[in-house]
Formats: C-alpha cells, structure tokens, sequence
C-alpha cells in the first residue's frame, strides 16, 4: 500500500468563529445559536469542549463546515530521500531536525534521511532528547536553538511526542512566545513550517492541526490547535514501526480508538455517514490491533494501522459534526498522564470503558448505538485486557483517591466537559470511582 495524498477543500461555512475575553474559540452555528454554544478552549487540551448552556440544548443536524488539510501523506515503503525531496518542493532551507532518542541513529534512519537532505543542499541542525509527554523545558529549550540556528523550518523523526514537540518549537520560531500561546494567549499565532516523519503511530500528530506540551513543574498539560501548526507533510513508512515494542502498539491502539470515540459521541442527528466511517474504523481497529500485538512483524498490519491513526485525527472524521466529546481525553491529559506521568493511551484505556458506564445512566441512546453496531462495553474492556492494558487504577499502582483530590482542585464548581457526556465534577468522580473498582 503505496499512495500520496493532498487536499485543499472549502466549502462555505454558516457560522462563525469569534473570539471571547478568554481566548476561547467559539463555534455558533447558526441553526443552534438560541440554545446553545460550544467553547474550544485551547488553554486546557486539545479540542476541549465546555458546555455553557443557555437554555436547553437544541439536537441538530449535520453543520454547515470548513475543512482544510493540506498536509500532504506520502505513505509506504518508500526511499528516505523522498523526504528531502518533499523539504525542498516546500522551500526548506534550513532545518532543525527534532527527534528523540539516539535509536533512529542507531536504526539508520536518521542517516539516510539526512544524507538525503545533505544531497538537496538544505542545511541542517540536531535537536535530540524528547521524552513521551514533551516537556515544557526541552521544547523551550529547542525553540532558543531554532532562533539561534535561523532555521525555517522543522521537521520531526518519531512519534506524537516528538511531533508535538516540533510543534511548539515551529511556534516560538516564528517569533511568538510558544508557552503563552499554548496557555490561552493566541491572538495572532503563527509558526514556520514543519513536518513529520513518522516512527511511531498513536496520537494522529502527524496530520493534525494540534499538540499538547507538559509543564515538568506542575504536571499540567498545555496545548494549541491551530492550522498554522498542522504538518506541511506527514512521511510514513509503516517498516519504520515494525521494531517497536509490544506495548507501544497497546497504547497506540487505545489512543486512535479514543480519537475515533471522540468524534464518534456527538449528539447531532442525520450525520449517518460519519457515523458508518467512524463505525467502521473503529471495528478495523479492533480486527488488527489483535493480530499485530501478536504479530508485530506483519507489514500489511502496520500498514492498516498507521493508516487508522493518521485518518482518526487529521479532522476528516470530524466533518458536520461540530458537537464533539473530549471529556475523557480532558480528564486524562489532566489528572492521568499529566500528573502521574503514565502513558497517555493506557489511561484512556482505563478511562473510557468507566465513562460510557456512567453516561449510559443518563444518555443511553448513542452508546447503545455503539454496543449494537460496533462492541460492547465488558467485550472493549476484554480487548484492552487482551493488549495487556490495566482497567483499573490500582493496576497501575495509582491511588484513586489522590486522583479524586486532584480532579477537585483542577475542576471548579460548574465545570461541564463533552459534548455527549456533558459531565460536571460530581460525575468525575464517580467516574473515577469505576476505575478503581
């Protein structure tokens, strides 16, 4: 499976997008403005959705919507030096390499994309050392090197955390204040260009238009969605992945199966086709994410799978549907992996199943659809299980009780996440509470 992907498309929009006191971005579509607005509030994670009520909120159908993506998949066993290639047909003169670890040196990798980048007369710098959950610091650090070096462009070598870390240091070249910007204060954001070459598929970075840093001091996790940072070009060769541990496709494969539920709990009506995509990716994932943790040299496996991830974040699913559910992921870039430093899809993990049995009490009618069409809850958690993913807290030697003071302080009264679930602080907690048991 060899193909190169493009596309610019716009359609013409009905609402509109504003911005209030705080920074948020408001979506208002026209025919549910009365009743009902949604808040994208960039300073708290990635897509996340407050609910500010006004009356009663009014079910819609499918929204009139913008959609643009134009970064360009180059995808399969292809050579390395088409990843030069794409640098110069994208005006790279000057790039800073960020990677993590010295393993894609060791690999190879690294070599033959820069002997590449060497032929195409584009100048380079090495910035190495990003950890899973990108650190506040280093990213800071790498932005001083992007300035000092003068570069114009980013490219990233490994997984979302490399590729979010590029992100943010596209942000603080291009001259802003990175740390402010992914705090709240995006008026005006820019970034120069970046792109991605990926080693590692799970978070969906590579073609998305998003990338959340922590704070190593606070353990809180910052983030930004803006198309400024979205990937000129996205270069995956699904053999770079097929040497990495057991685990590693665990926690990718829970983290592109929350992005598809993400999308998928939206309370629309009449969005029958995203919704027959969504179902079926996410039973794609669930044939193959099996049959590659049990055989992680099959090629075509990782071809699918790599394939899911990229499509699960790059928006596309997102088309109509302007009411989406990011409480989970809120909960867990909060309170999970931000303050206990675990890896971001074996919280989701956890998370997830606990949430659908809550919200199944009070808003049934979309997860039965789920159970009916895709997989029910206890057979989800069987197949996390089947990953080696923990479904419960303590598995993870995490105290539910620190997590439950924690949620309580992060969380004020009034606090309304999703846009499915709509679930306040109470609701957390019991949340929390499922996933102790």
């Amino acid at each position: 499976m060899n193909f190169n992907y493009r596309l610019d498309q716009l359609s013409n929009p009905r609402f509109r997008q504003i911005h209030d006191r705080s920074n948020a971005l408001i979506w208002s579509p026209t025919k549910c403005t009365p009743n009902w607005r949604m808040i994208l509030n960039p300073i708290t994670a990635i897509d996340f959705l407050v609910w500010k009520p006004r009356v009663a909120m009014l079910k819609c159908d499918m929204e009139n919507f913008e959609y643009r993506n134009k970064c360009e998949i180059l995808f399969g066993q292809l050579p390395e030096g088409d990843v030069a290639t794409a640098l110069k047909r994208h005006g790279a003169k000057n790039v800073l390499i960020v990677f993590g670890s010295d393993r894609i040196k060791e690999s190879g990798l690294f070599g033959k994309i820069t002997d590449g980048i060497k032929f195409e007369g584009i100048k380079f710098t090495e910035f190495g050392g990003v950890v899973a959950n990108p650190s506040l610091k280093h990213a800071n650090e790498g932005v001083e090197i992007a300035r000092k070096n003068k570069v114009d462009f980013v490219l990233a070598i490994g997984g979302g955390s490399v590729i979010d870390a590029a992100k943010f240091i596209a942000v603080g070249a291009a001259g802003g204040n990175a740390e402010k910007i992914f705090k709240g204060d995006t008026d005006g954001v820019k970034a120069i260009p970046m792109a991605a070459v990926l080693t590692l598929p799970a978070a969906g970075s590579e073609a998305s238009n998003s990338s959340v840093i922590r704070d190593d001091i606070s353990g809180e996790k910052i983030s930004l969605t803006a198309e400024c940072i979205r990937p000129r070009f996205a270069f995956i060769n699904p053999t770079y992945c097929m040497t990495l541990p057991k685990e590693q496709i665990a926690y990718g494969a829970s983290d592109i199966f929350a992005h598809l539920l993400e999308r998928y709990f939206c309370p629309q009506d009449n969005i029958v086709f995203t919704d027959k995509l969504l179902e079926g990716a996410m039973k794609a994932m669930l044939e193959i994410a099996p049959k590659l943790y049990n055989d992680p040299s099959d090629y075509q496996l990782w071809a699918e799978f790599c394939l899911i991830g990229t499509i699960a974040h790059n928006s596309m699913l997102s088309m109509g549907r302007v009411i989406q559910d990011w409480g989970v992921h809120n909960i867990e870039n909060k309170l999970l992996s931000g303050i206990q430093n675990i890896a971001h899809g074996a919280g989701l993990a956890i998370l997830f199943p606990a949430w659908m049995k809550h919200v199944s009490k009070t808003k049934p009618q979309k997860i039965q659809q789920f159970t009916r069409e895709v997989i029910g809850i206890d057979e989800l958690q069987k197949f996390y299980r089947g990953l080696g993913l923990a479904q419960t807290l303590s598995e993870l030697n995490i105290d539910a009780e620190i997590v439950k003071r924690d949620a309580t302080k992060i969380y004020p009264q009034g606090t309304i996440l999703g846009g499915y679930g709509q679930i306040g602080v109470g609701d957390i907690l019991e949340i929390i509470n499922i996933c102790a048991r």
